[in-house]
């Protein structure tokens, strides 16, 4: 029997701060249902949800997708989380933190680069749930950091404001530092769950913030035994993208998944037909509350 997994962003669903979000909430909790019932999956891994309350608003609008009760995540500063909704049952679930992630270093002894500079920011979800005709899958929801520059702080924690070329690109390599070290750390979760079973499949899902050709996304599928293979990989070039970014489409919201599910891959798709440019992201302006996401679903069929 089939098994569907999907992955969807639905943009900043978080409890309304003002007059203008809670216009704006009816409209994007009927857009996200509208989506997930296009998806139809089997479970889906969602990305920047809020509070449980506003999750279990989406199931209540998708009655016919049957799911039960939402698995959270934990939330970062901004209270964006991951989270999954399933209809098959589920053998277990747990949330996978971390108060700070290591990063390589060149000779065992050295001291660790970064310290405790890079917080696991959004808890990874990992749910086991029971497939028809498949068996147990391994679903882990992630949410890299964006590719937006990290600023340089000082002492006391306010940020610089680069004054150069130079400046402004080391802020992009913060940025892809701490991505690389977020895939790691998930790398370092698909190991420990093969380890403990080396036959378990393991699917990965989420927005990592990355296209599939970037070292983080390589890195996190790693080679030979153990690695994640792209499901969607076989998408038509013209329709591969999840995000439009300034004119330009790409793809950076992922289904990856051991050799033993990729086996079974029949279809994927990302469900992009409306998908709109909302424009360059400014993390510290107010952003005016959407009802569409600027993330299109992906979503993938296993047989």
């Amino acid at each position: 029997m089939a098994f569907t997994l999907a992955t969807f962003n639905v943009k900043d669903l978080l409890a309304p701060r003002d007059e203008r979000a809670l216009a704006v909430l009816p409209g994007k909790l009927d857009a996200i249902a509208t989506l997930l019932r296009e998806c139809d999956a089997d479970v889906v891994g969602l990305e920047e949800v809020g509070p449980i309350d506003l999750v279990r608003g989406i199931v209540a609008r998708t009655p016919g997708c049957r799911y039960g009760e939402p698995v959270m995540g934990t939330p970062d500063a901004r209270g964006i989380r991951c989270a999954v909704l399933t209809r098959l049952p589920v053998v277990s679930a747990r949330v996978r933190t971390a108060e700070a992630l290591p990063f390589p270093v060149f000779r065992v002894g050295d001291p660790p680069p970064f310290g405790e500079r890079l917080p696991l920011r959004r808890g990874v979800v990992h749910v086991r749930v029971a497939t028809p005709g498949t068996g147990d899958v391994d679903v882990l929801v992630v949410h890299f950091k964006s590719g937006h520059p990290v600023p340089l702080r000082d002492a006391s924690g306010a940020e610089i404001e680069p004054r150069t070329p130079q400046e402004r690109a080391e802020g992009a390599f913060r940025s892809l530092v701490w991505r690389g070290a977020e895939a790691l750390h998930a790398r370092g979760i698909v190991d420990d769950i093969l380890a403990a079973e080396p036959q378990a499949r393991v699917a990965l899902v989420g927005d990592l913030n990355d296209e599939p050709s970037s070292a983080v996304v390589r890195a996190l599928r790693s080679e030979g035994e153990g690695e994640l293979f792209d499901c969607t990989a076989g998408v038509e070039p013209s329709a591969r993208f999840s995000v439009l970014y300034r004119g330009k489409p790409s793809q950076i919201d992922h289904v990856l998944v051991t050799a033993n599910l990729h086996a079974r891959l029949v279809s994927a798709r990302f469900l992009n037909a409306g998908l709109r440019d909302h424009g360059p992201f400014d993390p510290r302006a107010d952003e005016p509350p959407t009802v569409d996401s600027d993330h299109a679903p992906l979503v993938v069929r296993f047989e």
